[in-house]
C-alpha cells in the first residue's frame, strides 16, 4: 500500500480535464447550476474538475478531495460510477494492491481474530442491494447562517447497486461476545500530520448484523472505484455516508462505546 503522490494525482486530473475542456467552466461557476443559497465565495470559485476515473465534478476542495456530483446526473435512479461524488475527511489516500489487501477482524468484543483477503471475501455468499449513499453534510452550504464544514450543495449523494458479503457473515467468523455493543471500522486513508486524528467510525451491533449491511467490493456491476473506497467498503443503508467506511482495513467488536474524535465530538 502506498500514498498517492500529489504530482501523479494532479497529472491525472489535468489530463482528464484537458480532454474534457469543452465542459470546463470559468471561476465564476457559470453553467454549474449552483443553488443561489451557497456561500458567495464558493459560487465564485466553483469549477468542474476531473479526478482519475471520474467525469468532471464540482470541486469543493482538492486536499482532501471533495467533489460534488452535478445535479443532471440525478435524472436516473442509478448514479454512474464515474459521476459518483467523492468525499474524504483525510488527505493521505492510499493506492491499495488488491492482491495483498486484507481486513483484520477482532476486538475485545470478539471471541477470536481473523484475516480476510479479497478472494476470501468474494468466496463468501454474495448479496446485492440498491442504496443511497448521502454525505451527512449534503446541502450544508444552504444553511442560513452558514456553518463550518464542506459547503456542499445538492450533489454529495448518489444511488448505486452494491454487491458484497454481509458484515454479519464476516463477524460470524470470529464470533461476538454477549458484551459486544459496537462494531468499529478503520480505513486506509490517513492524516497529513500526526496530530490529526485517524478517521474511525462505529455502528451498533444491532445495525452491523442486519441483513442489508454489507462489505461491498462491487458498485453497479463493476469493481469498486478507487475514489469510492476500493478494494472494499462498508455499506450501511439508511445511515449517512460517514459510516460507510472506505478502503476498509479493520473491523473490531468492542464492549464500550467508541469515543475517538470522529465519533465524539465530531
Amino acid at each position: 500500500m502506498k500514498i498517492i503522490d500529489r504530482r501523479k494525482f494532479m497529472a491525472g486530473s489535468v489530463a482528464t480535464g484537458a480532454a474534457m475542456a469543452g465542459l470546463s467552466t470559468s471561476a465564476s461557476g457559470e453553467g454549474l447550476n449552483l443553488p443561489a443559497a451557497l456561500p458567495d465565495g464558493l459560487r465564485a470559485n466553483a469549477v468542474l474538475d476531473s479526478l482519475p476515473g471520474k467525469k468532471p465534478l464540482i470541486k469543493l476542495s482538492y486536499r482532501p478531495p471533495n467533489y460534488e456530483t452535478p445535479i443532471e446526473y440525478f435524472r436516473t435512479a442509478i448514479t454512474p460510477n464515474d459521476a459518483f461524488f467523492v468525499r474524504y475527511h483525510l488527505s493521505n489516500i492510499p493506492e491499495i494492491d488488491a492482491k495483498t489487501w486484507k481486513i483484520t477482524v477482532g476486538g475485545d468484543g470478539a471471541n477470536g481474530t481473523a484475516e480476510i483477503n479479497l478472494d476470501q471475501l468474494k468466496a463468501m455468499p454474495a448479496h446485492e442491494i440498491v442504496a443511497v449513499n448521502q454525505c451527512s453534510g449534503n446541502r450544508r452550504g444552504l444553511f442560513a447562517p452558514h456553518v463550518p464544514g464542506v459547503e456542499w450543495g445538492y450533489g454529495a449523494m448518489g444511488c448505486a447497486r452494491w454487491k458484497g458479503a454481509r458484515l454479519k457473515d464476516v463477524l460470524d467468523k470470529v464470533g461476538l461476545k454477549k458484551e459486544a455493543i459496537e462494531i468499529v471500522f478503520n480505513g486506509a486513508e490517513g492524516p497529513a500530520v500526526d496530530k490529526t486524528p485517524d478517521f474511525v467510525k462505529s455502528i451498533p451491533v444491532w445495525k452491523a448484523i442486519e441483513e442489508t449491511t454489507l462489505i461491498a467490493y462491487e458498485m453497479n456491476g463493476a469493481p469498486l472505484p478507487h475514489l469510492n473506497g476500493a478494494p472494499a467498503r462498508i455499506i450501511v443503508p439508511g445511515w449517512t455516508g460517514t459510516y460507510w467506511m472506505k478502503h476498509l482495513v479493520s473491523i473490531n467488536a468492542v464492549t464500550k462505546p467508541e469515543s475517538n474524535f470522529w465519533m465524539n465530538p465530531a
